[in-house]
């Protein structure tokens, strides 16, 4: 090209880049609804929340439930925005007029000193209340409005906006009769005969599924449901839709925890004699907390001794405060003040969770998912929240009739976390009944204690492995322990995989002393208190680097307050190294 046709494209160039850089606002009109409007910022808790304002408000998608059914039917709508987070996670979300507030004692007749009015409470026991914005702003106005001198004057403690994030679905031998049990491995694994011919469970013992729902009229669990709940549209009504993708999930759930068992037909739950209810709380929409805050109010209600949590948030967020706090309060005083056992799956991205988010909060069970090899499987979420793991329960109970994802009401294709935290929370109900008066700390100490060391862990020096935990959950040598049975020196831990051994020395059981092969267990010198933990008594729970004998529940519970920051994954036996 000559040098003088090079200037002259040179000369347009930059001509071209000063229009476009001081061209005019385009005269387009601006979309209808609420005009955007500038950045604010709330305070979760201690947590600064900053929110950018993506558009105006918009008319939200059919068939959610949105909490501004009490409000004009003009003024209801989502508007969508945006969180940035301290710790620099990034969530999307949708506001509408509400908050959520924590209050004084009778500081709710105060509310409209501040522009607000008391919708309905969400958990008393907490002073937490759903409120709505009267002067024409949204949650986010609210909850910065809150965060001043005046509204603490009255009596507000905490506020934040009623955020719409979206959630996806994570004794001697006794053998029942189910036709499908053979099918059922991760039973076979877990040494299950034997474990329900120490513990069946009784029906004083109630399981509380969290998910998209269940097939109230399915054969193999009509017997086993109570009365549940639908968070989404406030109903009694707790049978999931048809129409909605993964439907089948909260009844999948539901048989691993509790079907029907020795009933010749179907499955074996993993606890044949306990309760089971169900509360519909996963849409395909944005939901927002207040109903999460409302499904643990359920739970709470009804006096549940376990909670089965198989979800989770789409994007890594950060738990909103007033659900870790709901979370929390059932894991302190659930169960007629024991504390109610709060297990959720951890996910399947293949990534660590945060130890701020759903899966670390304080009171938390984390449940990460193995394989019939006890190997970890490839989708596992990891981290300082892995607790335990357990088995991948593949077949359970489906949507009966035509409405089921595979022909014939069961399905053999379930997994992931989601499967394997029903599989554990079953296994806490045999361990719940057979050890009613103990605390939920407790509790998390004992199975924790108990657990089997997992093959293809590498622990670090507190016991626990940012994959595997504290070890296999393993229901035999957890029953032994709550009974109070001591096997004789000689006859070994009888647990799961011929060890029983705690969760991370690998030994025999904790009454016992031994392991399988006689051999003695490491001094108590080597069961010093670990310094992470994922039972979240204010952390995540932990378990020694060596069997707990003689080893007090109270100074494991001492630990459950301590936590570790997470480290990078360990490539998995065979694999590369990342």
């Amino acid at each position: 090209m000559s040098s003088p046709r090079r200037s002259i494209l040179g000369l347009l160039s930059v001509a071209g880049a000063i229009v476009l850089t001081t061209r005019p606002a385009s005269s387009s009109p601006a979309p209808l609804g609420d005009p955007p409007r500038a950045a604010i910022a709330y305070r979760d808790g201690l947590a600064r929340v900053e929110v950018d304002r993506l558009g105006p408000r918009a008319p939200a998608p059919v068939g959610l439930a949105l909490e501004e059914r009490l409000a004009p039917a003009a003024d209801r709508g989502l508007s969508p925005v945006r969180l940035r987070h301290a710790s620099g996670r990034v969530v999307s979300a949708f506001v509408d007029r509400t908050a959520i507030v924590r209050l004084a004692p009778g500081a709710e007749a105060r509310l409209g000193e501040v522009g607000l009015a008391p919708l309905r409470q969400l958990m008393p026991s907490l002073g937490m209340w759903l409120v709505e914005d009267v002067t024409g702003g949204d949650g986010v106005d609210a909850a910065a409005r809150l965060a001043g001198d005046e509204a603490r004057a009255i009596g507000v403690r905490e506020a934040a906006p009623n955020l719409y994030l979206r959630v996806t679905a994570r004794g001697g031998p006794w053998t029942p009769n189910d036709p499908k049990l053979p099918g059922q491995w991760f039973w076979k694994n877990l040494h299950m005969t034997e474990a329900w011919g120490l513990s069946r469970g009784d029906a004083k013992t109630t399981i509380v599924v969290v998910d998209t729902g269940c097939d109230m009229a399915h054969p193999d669990l009509k017997d086993k449901l109570d009365p549940g709940r639908n968070v989404v549209d406030g109903s009694d009504d707790a049978n999931p839709d048809p129409g909605q993708k993964g439907a089948e999930h909260g009844t999948a759930c539901a048989g691993l925890v509790g079907a029907s068992t020795d009933n010749g037909l179907g499955v074996a739950g993993g606890c044949p004699d306990c309760r089971v209810r169900c509360v519909k709380m996963l849409t395909d929409a944005p939901l927002p907390i207040s109903k999460n805050v409302d499904a643990y109010q359920f739970a709470l209600s009804v006096d549940a001794d376990i909670v089965s949590n198989s979800w989770g948030f789409v994007e890594p967020t950060p738990v909103p405060k007033a659900l870790a706090d709901a979370i929390s309060e059932l894991y302190d005083h659930g169960r007629g003040g024991k504390g109610a056992l709060m297990l959720f799956a951890m996910g399947n991205d293949d990534r660590v969770i945060g130890n701020d988010e759903l899966e670390a909060v304080r009171g938390v069970l984390g449940i990460g998912a193995i394989n019939n090899l006890d190997e970890s499987t490839p989708f596992t979420n990891f981290g300082d929240s892995v607790d335990l793991v357990a088995p991948t329960g593949t077949l359970s109970t489906d949507l009966s009739g035509p409405a089921g994802a595979e022909p014939g009401d069961y399905l053999s294709l379930f997994g992931g976390t989601s499967s394997s935290c029903p599989v554990a929370a079953g296994i806490a109900g045999l361990i719940v009944a057979a050890a009613p008066d103990k605390t939920s700390e407790e509790l998390y100490a004992l199975m924790i204690a108990t657990a089997r060391s997992a093959p293809y862990a590498t622990p670090d020096a507190k016991g626990h492995d940012q994959v595997y935990g504290y070890g296999i959950i393993d229901p035999v040598p957890a029953l032994k322990k709550a009974l109070g049975i001591v096997d004789p020196p000689d006859a070994g831990a009888g647990g799961a995989g011929g060890a029983g051994g705690s969760g991370a020395g690998g030994a025999g059981s904790v009454d016992a002393g031994a392991d399988a092969a006689g051999s003695t267990a490491p001094p108590s010198d080597s069961s010093a208190p670990p310094g992470g933990c994922s039972c979240r008594a204010g952390g995540d729970a932990p378990l020694p680097a060596s069997p707990l004998l003689g080893f007090s529940v109270a100074a494991i519970a001492a630990c459950l307050r301590r936590r570790r920051a997470p480290a990078a994954r360990r490539p998995r036996p065979g694999s590369p190294s990342r």
